[in-house]
Parts: C-alpha cells; sequence; structure tokens
C-alpha cells in the first residue's frame, strides 16, 4: 500500500544531530518546562526540526517523540492561553505565539508521519499494530491540534492538512486498525482510538468556528471529545434521510460537505458517510436539561454534570450537526466603501447625537455583497480595529445614509486584510441607559423598534449577562425616567444580549 503525506525533507548535510537519549530528552523537557513559554516553545520547536530532518529508525523517533509529548501538550496550551483569547485582528505577540503553536503541532505531526513511512518498509514487526496505531493515531491528533490553531485565528486549515488527515486514516482502514485502543494517560480521556480522533476533527470543522467566539472555540475543542462516540462513519450506501448526513471523500484535500451540496458523483471505492443526527440528538438533550435546571432555582446545575453550559453553544451546534443550512437570502455582489463602529458604547454615542458621532472612531471597510438580511465586508485598515464574532457594529453605507445596527456572525483573516458576515438587527436604536434596582451601576443600551414584517416585537439590548428574563430595570432617555419589565430573551451573541420588554411605569422623573 502507497502513502504519499507531507513530510520535512531529510537534510543529508545536517551537522547538529538530534539527542534520541531518554536520560538526555527527559532532562532537556525539564528544563525547557521552567522557562517562558515562548522561550520554551522555540526551543522545543528547534529539537522537533532537527529531529525530523534527520535518518534515525522508527523505534528511536517514536520513543523520541512519545518523550517529547508531555510537554508538546503543555507549552501547546500555555501558547493558546495568548492567542486562544486575542481580539482580531491580533497583536504581534498574539500572532507569534500562534506562529509558534502552529509550527510545534507540524513539526510533531511531520515527525510521526515519517515513523509511519519508516514502519512500513521494516521488514519483520513483531508489535506491526501496536506500533501503526499509536503513531496514526498521533499524526491525527496533531493535525486536529494544528487545525485549532487555524480556527482560533480565524484561517481556514491548509489543503495539505485535509489531505494528510484523509490518507492517515484511509491507511488506518486498509489495516484494519481504525478501532484498535491507544492507551492514553495525558489530557486525553476521549482519544481513545484513531476512529475517533478522526470523527473529533471533522466535527470540529463542521461546527463553522468561523462563526464562534473565540472563547465558544475553545469551549468546542473540549467538548467534542464527548460528541465523537456518537457520531457515525460508514461507506457509501442507501441515504433515506440527508440530514445531518456528509460526505468524506478521502482521496480528497477537502474537508467534509453537507451530502445534499455535494456536485461529484459518490465514489464507493474511496468517499464515506459522516452521519451526525445522533450527535445533534444527544446535544439537543443536553440543552434541555439545561433549560429544565434552570427554571428550578432550587436545583443548580452540578458542577460536572455538563461539560458545556452555554446555550447559544448548542443552539449553534445543534442548526450545523442537525439540519443542513441553506441561504434564506442570494447574495448580490456590491463594491462599496462603509463605515463600521464596533460595540455598544459606540453604538450609543453614534444613536444619541449625530454630531458626537462624527468624533467617533470609526473604521473603514468595503462591501463584498450584501442580501437582504447582512453584508459580507473586509478592509485592510487593521491598525487600531479589534473585533470578534458576536460584536455588536454599527453600519453606514454612505455619507447620506442612516446608521443601521447589526453584529458579526463571522470572521475570516487574511494575510493583508479581514473579511467579517455581519447580521442585520435593525434599521434604527434609541441611546438610553439602564440600573438594575440591585446594582448602583449605569449601563448603556440600545431600544429597538418593532418590526411587525418580521413578527419582531420591540426589545433592549444590552451587555451579555446583566439582565435576566422576568426583572425590572430603570430606563433613562435624555432627562425620562421609566421602569421597564424584561421579558423573553430574543438573542443572544458572546457581546450583547436582547430581550423583549414592556413599559411599567412610563414617566418617572
Amino acid at each position: 500500500m502507497s502513502l504519499s503525506i507531507n513530510l520535512a525533507p531529510i537534510a543529508l548535510d545536517s551537522v547538529a544531530s538530534a539527542e534520541t537519549r531518554p536520560p538526555k530528552v527527559i532532562e532537556f523537557t525539564t528544563h525547557i518546562g521552567h522557562l517562558d513559554t515562548f522561550l520554551a516553545g522555540s526551543r522545543l520547536l528547534d529539537e522537533l526540526k532537527l529531529l525530523n530532518r534527520q535518518k534515525i529508525d522508527a523505534d528511536t523517533r517514536i520513543q523520541t517523540l512519545e518523550l517529547y509529548r508531555k510537554i508538546t501538550l503543555e507549552i501547546g496550551h500555555d501558547l493558546e492561553e495568548v492567542y486562544g483569547n486575542a481580539a482580531v485582528p491580533m497583536p504581534e505577540e498574539a500572532k507569534n505565539h500562534a506562529t509558534l503553536a502552529e509550527a510545534i503541532w507540524l513539526e510533531t505531526g511531520y515527525g510521526y508521519k515519517r515513523a509511519l513511512l519508516d514502519l512500513k518498509q521494516k521488514l519483520i514487526n513483531f508489535q506491526e499494530d501496536k506500533q501503526h496505531s499509536l503513531v496514526i493515531f498521533r499524526i491525527i491528533e496533531a493535525l486536529k491540534n494544528e487545525a485549532l490553531v487555524n480556527y482560533l485565528c480565524y484561517t481556514v486549515p491548509s489543503d495539505t492538512l485535509w489531505s494528510d488527515l484523509h490518507k492517515v486514516y484511509f491507511h488506518a482502514l486498509q489495516l484494519g486498525i481504525e478501532d484498535a485502543e491507544v492507551n492514553e494517560h495525558i489530557w486525553s480521556p476521549n482519544n481513545k482510538t484513531i476512529h475517533l480522533v478522526y470523527i473529533q476533527t471533522l466535527l470540529m470543522n463542521l461546527a463553522n468556528p468561523q462563526r464562534l467566539s473565540k472563547a465558544n472555540i475553545r469551549k468546542m475543542s473540549h467538548y467534542v471529545g464527548s460528541l465523537a462516540k456518537f457520531a457515525e462513519l460508514r461507506g457509501m450506501g442507501l441515504i433515506e434521510k440527508p440530514m445531518g448526513v456528509f460526505l468524506i471523500e478521502l482521496d480528497s484535500n477537502k474537508p467534509p460537505v453537507p451530502y445534499l451540496k455535494n456536485r461529484n458523483a459518490p465514489s464507493v471505492e474511496t468517499d464515506i458517510l459522516l452521519v451526525t443526527v445522533e450527535v445533534a440528538r444527544h446535544i439537543h438533550q443536553q440543552l434541555k436539561f439545561i433549560q429544565k435546571s434552570k427554571t428550578q432555582s432550587n436545583e443548580p446545575l452540578p458542577a460536572t454534570a455538563l461539560e458545556v453550559v452555554d446555550e447559544e453553544l448548542l443552539k449553534h451546534l445543534i442548526k450545523y450537526f442537525g439540519v443542513t443550512t441553506t441561504r434564506t437570502f442570494a447574495r448580490q455582489e456590491k463594491k462599496q466603501a462603509a463605515e463600521l463602529a464596533i460595540g455598544l458604547e459606540a453604538a450609543s454615542i453614534l444613536f444619541r447625537s449625530n454630531k458626537r458621532a462624527k468624533e467617533e472612531i470609526r473604521s473603514y471597510w468595503e462591501i463584498m455583497n450584501t442580501s437582504p438580511d447582512g453584508y459580507a465586508l473586509k478592509t485592510t485598515h487593521l491598525t487600531d480595529l479589534k473585533v470578534e464574532v458576536g460584536e455588536l457594529v454599527s453600519i453606514k453605507e454612505s455619507e447620506y445614509s442612516p446608521w443601521v445596527l447589526g453584529y458579526v456572525v463571522w470572521l475570516i483573516t487574511k494575510v493583508q486584510h479581514i473579511e467579517a458576515g455581519i447580521k442585520l438587527i435593525a434599521p434604527s436604536a434609541k441611546s438610553v441607559s439602564i440600573k438594575s434596582p440591585s446594582n448602583t451601576i449605569t449601563y448603556n443600551a440600545l431600544l429597538l423598534p418593532s418590526m411587525k414584517a418580521l413578527n419582531q416585537p420591540i426589545s433592549i439590548l444590552t451587555e451579555c449577562g446583566y439582565l435576566q428574563e422576568d426583572s425590572a430595570v430603570e430606563m433613562k432617555e435624555g432627562i425620562k425616567k421609566s421602569k421597564l419589565k424584561i421579558k423573553q430573551l430574543v438573542e443572544r451573541s458572546a457581546c450583547f444580549d436582547r430581550f423583549e420588554y414592556s413599559l411599567i411605569t412610563d414617566d418617572l422623573s
């Protein structure tokens, strides 16, 4: 069975030699464990590069990589704490940490891929299945972690990553070892088999991470471990209900695609199906449990009952794992400049005073296309810009058009520019301030008009987590004071909440 995968080239003229003696490797990993994270990661990367570019027998290479694994996971986690919490566009420090993390996982994958090819050439190997299982498992694990770095930077995993991922999984299928258990002792209670870690990598992509906040991408990266067992990988055959079914072309360099959107004739030999219906059903049961527990205030959620207690994330996952989404509206290309003001504070100023709006710092974008419910934008003006998925934005197409309200639903970062998808919320807003009776701090808020055509009632938009359903709040609009009844939560993002409300007292001033 031939196997062509991406590898680091062997450097035959290298003067330095990689350290492979176990006591020395352990001494090295212990030493860098006490260094600054970036320095430790850089030292580790240098050693991995040296190891991957030299001819070493497969057993020694695997042993050395396994000795590096614990410190690799620790450094990867610590690097993620920097770039995984940074706004977009990321500052230089966060970019450097992300670049280093990606390189470490790339080199880790190179090492195990080199070991896999070396194992294939061994004439006699009494531990063949065991070693092949471990090495293929580690390759997929490294590719999964490399892809996670991409998702947290809102970049797209490379075609090479997908090609290698599918090839090594296909190789495991040919060897019949996809369900062989790999002994794990470090941070991976759910990564038992090649089959499961491969599914995790697929599910992470199908969760549409470019539509998630960084916090939820990180939550999803942990949560996916408990979801993989509910997914099913199977060969081509009769498909009764295509919802929640995705096509994987094992001879391609592409991620899985919804079966309904596939334009090519499937191949029985190299294509398989991923079925996520049970994944969506499990998430839905978990969501119902959370919602039920919230209504029973005398029975709070047990701390260990759920891996993820984020309703919006669970709803998002049900949407993408349970139903193949389609566009409600067609997009139309449109090349036009637009101004954006990002955040609730900026929106409060804009909708309060046109004069003050001119003094507000705004960013300048280009409209790529539009639809009745939103925009796709891009900008090369990255200085002083900070934006994240779920962020409230005010957008203005021209000097004479009004400001309208929306929020960021997806982000993609490129080398020289950022692209963003904006979903519109309201054509106008009133800027007010609010204060909870139990809180002395006053917060900015926006009153949004009703839209009968969309069956959308009047609503109030505030910072995420400040207001609760079935509560009262004092509101001030100019010199006028009122009291509002906060009703049902209409919408929640990573940055704001939007509630229906009714007027209790019209004027307290």
